[in-house]
């Protein structure tokens, strides 16, 4: 993994806490702003990791590419679902929250 793609994958997460953080505090506007950033932080780390998988094979590493490409994997997915989830309770949860209280 790089350090690029690393830096990313954290700031999508940190962006989507501070979207679940101003749902919950009510500034709206702000929440859908976190996410859309926070699912471009994603998606560039995917990006720049599968731009490094190809640099590996286009140099034949063959053998760095094999060491690393489950490890990619299991990060990958580990990032998009933790995204997913930060983003899906920054975008949902305050809604149904708030329909809640005024009901």
């Amino acid at each position: 993994m790089n350090t690029g793609a690393l830096i990313l994958g954290l700031t999508a997460w940190e962006l989507g806490a501070l979207g679940a953080v101003a749902a919950f505090r009510q500034k709206r506007g702000r929440g859908p702003m976190y996410s859309i950033g926070s699912f471009i932080a994603c998606s560039g780390s995917l990006c720049l990791e599968l731009l490094y998988q190809a640099h590996l094979a286009a140099i034949e590493d063959i053998s760095a590419f094999l060491d690393t490409a489950n490890a990619v994997a299991l990060c990958a997915g580990a990032l998009l679902l933790g995204t997913l989830v930060l983003n899906a309770t920054a975008l949902i949860i305050p809604s149904q929250w708030r329909s809640g209280m005024s009901g």
